[in-house]
């Protein structure tokens, strides 16, 4: 028997949006497009080689209709589609990707129908668990076949938390191009520096997300405030917000677009990733970490195992306060803190090459 894998995707792929799993999605069929046999998704503004593509047309208005009643409904459209893969010849495989009211539609239908036997779901969750009841929980659960995770501690908290997960469980480390994000040597850092228009005779940390609470700038725009008043010889970029707030020593880059933000991670000296919640596998602190830049980041659960527990960087413990970024700060200027306690291979660290045959295997490709 023949085994299809299909991607099902609320987000059109190829994607130039900013996100996370879908840009990796994408990037992913870019260096091997033998992963996915079909796509469905909504259209998108371009198309892979090689890979069939059923694009998800608006819904009917008796769609919408239906969907007031049934929330499955919302979802007709893409399992007509699956549902015209399924043949007696094949098994179908089908990826979804973090939305879990696409995961119970294809799973209400699919029972409905009889078919349920003939298809797997694969449901690779790109959070850190699932923030929603326990009833809900299980029901999710019960709908998938493989459960794909990012980390070791998104494994642990789900069963700490529902005590009992009914389907087979992989962990998936995202992976990022080694090609694209990899340390400079202190030379071409400088001449890097010079075409960004950055001065080549001070400390510079990075800030890399969209302005959003839990992503804690405030937090670090306090303590940078303090870090100030007595390093002259500092200074603060900050890129994926418009919002700009006074303050010494802050330069505010905006918005980049994805392939535009090597070049900061390469001439950055810090990283700061300050995020206030728990992450899935981020991976604006992998690509700063694999371009060479000492990354200080919050003591939170998985950010922790992305830094091997201390290992590949500086954790910040209760990142909520102020003050231990204040102190965070000012030990990595003052002292020789230790970066790289086991002389990890920053190439080889996460690279895509290794993600891919990962995948891969999970998917059962030969």
């Amino acid at each position: 028997m023949i085994k299809k894998n299909i991607l099902v995707s609320n987000i059109a792929i190829p994607s130039n949006e900013i996100g996370s799993w879908n840009v990796m999605l994408t990037n992913l069929i870019k260096l091997d497009n033998s992963i996915f046999d079909v796509i469905i998704s909504p259209k998108s503004n371009s198309k892979f080689n090689d890979v069939d593509h059923l694009e998800i047309l608006n819904r009917s208005l008796y769609n919408k209709l239906l969907s007031r009643y049934k929330r499955e409904y919302k979802y007709l459209n893409y399992w007509v589609k699956v549902k015209s893969l399924i043949n007696k010849e094949n098994r179908i495989i089908i990826n979804i990707i973090d939305d879990i009211n696409l995961l119970l539609a294809i799973n209400f239908f699919s029972k409905r129908e009889n078919l349920r036997e003939r298809i797997e779901i694969y449901f690779h969750l790109h959070g850190y668990k699932f923030d929603v009841n326990l009833q809900l929980r299980r029901q999710i659960y019960n709908s998938i076949d493989k459960l794909i995770l990012l980390s070791i501690k998104s494994y642990e908290i789900q069963v700490e938390e529902n005590h009992t997960i009914p389907c087979e469980v992989e962990i998936l480390k995202n992976g990022i191009s080694s090609d694209v994000f990899f340390p400079l040597a202190i030379s071409d850092k400088k001449e890097l520096r010079k075409k960004l228009h950055l001065k080549t005779d001070i400390k510079y940390f990075l800030w890399v997300s969209q302005d959003r609470p839990k992503k804690g700038l405030s937090i670090i725009l306090k303590a940078w405030e303090k870090i100030t008043k007595n390093n002259k010889d500092v200074e603060l970029l900050v890129l994926g917000t418009h919002n700009e707030i006074k303050g010494k020593q802050i330069t505010w880059l905006g918005r980049k677009k994805n392939e535009e933000l090597a070049v900061y991670y390469q001439s950055t000296d810090y990283y700061l990733f300050s995020s206030l919640c728990h992450e899935g596998h981020p991976l604006s602190l992998t690509e700063a970490l694999k371009s060479g830049a000492k990354c200080l980041a919050s003591d939170i659960d998985p950010i922790s195992e992305v830094l091997h527990n201390g290992d590949l960087g500086y954790l910040v413990k209760n990142p909520h306060f102020v003050e231990n970024w204040v102190n965070a700060i000012n030990d990595v200027l003052n002292n020789d803190v230790d970066f790289n306690k086991r002389n990890a291979d920053l190439i080889e660290l996460y690279d895509d090459k290794n993600w891919i045959n990962n995948f891969k295997e999970i998917l059962n490709i030969n």
